[in-house]
């Protein structure tokens, strides 16, 4: 709803009106100080005087926001004409940059897919020999290959040596998240403290995973300021 000038002009004689009844209370005070009933008159009339004010105050302030918001639209499209070259570089560089962006997180989600498919064929396939080879008769700890289950079920296979075991598909797409927030956003971002415990477990269940695949290099990036530097920086202004 538009707000007019004789809104404004009412809301603001409507105050005056109630001021005055209220220093006319306070001048029946001064004559009856000890009168209940008076004072009673002049509270009522103080608070209704202070709450017709602040509409009038706030009508007022509603109004002036109105006015300025008319100006803007009625200047917008000379403002629009005059920047329609810094217009157009931003639609053609965000647009293209946008697009490049989706892409890289269409690629991204579908590598993670694909890590999740590739984790639980390796997992599938080290569940699997290791019970034939149990089954053998050949468990871990008699020669360089052998296999064996453990209290939990999981499996445990060792081939020529080398010793595989099963890694948790989400744990290992959470590891990797880490590594890219750690290494290219920030050591100190908020989402490392949620991805630090499946990251732990892949790095202390997995160890030779985790030593086959470097973690990405670390970029750094201009500190972002933030709520505390504003704060530093009013109390130094003080």
């Amino acid at each position: 709803m538009r707000i007019t000038e004789q809104q404004i002009e009412a809301a603001e004689q409507r105050a005056q009106t109630a001021e005055a009844e209220r220093d006319a209370a306070a001048r029946e005070l001064e004559l009856s100080p000890y009168s209940d009933l008076v004072a009673g008159r002049h509270t009522e009339a103080a608070r209704t005087a202070a709450q017709l004010r602040a509409n009038a105050r706030e009508l007022r302030a509603a109004y002036t926001a109105q006015l300025d918001e008319e100006r803007r639209r009625a200047s917008r499209p000379e403002l629009e004409r005059a920047a329609a070259a810094e217009i157009a570089a931003a639609r053609a560089e965000v647009s293209k940059l946008h697009e490049g962006f989706v892409e890289a997180l269409a690629g991204a989600q579908e590598a993670l897919v694909g890590l999740v498919a590739a984790a639980g064929a390796y997992n599938a396939a080290v569940g699997s020999h290791a019970d034939v080879l149990a089954a053998a008769g050949l468990d871990v700890r008699g020669g360089e290959t052998g296999a064996e289950r453990t209290a939990l079920g999981e499996a445990r296979l060792k081939v020529d040596g080398q010793l595989f075991e099963p890694v948790n598909e989400g744990a290992v797409t959470a590891w990797v998240a880490r590594r890219v927030v750690e290494s290219r956003v920030s050591d100190r971002h908020h989402l490392l403290g949620a991805l630090n415990g499946a990251s732990i477990a892949v790095e202390q269940g997995a160890p030779t995973v985790v030593k086959a695949v470097p973690a990405p290099d670390r970029v750094e990036r201009p500190r972002r300021y933030g709520l505390a530097d504003a704060y530093r920086a009013v109390r130094g202004s003080r």
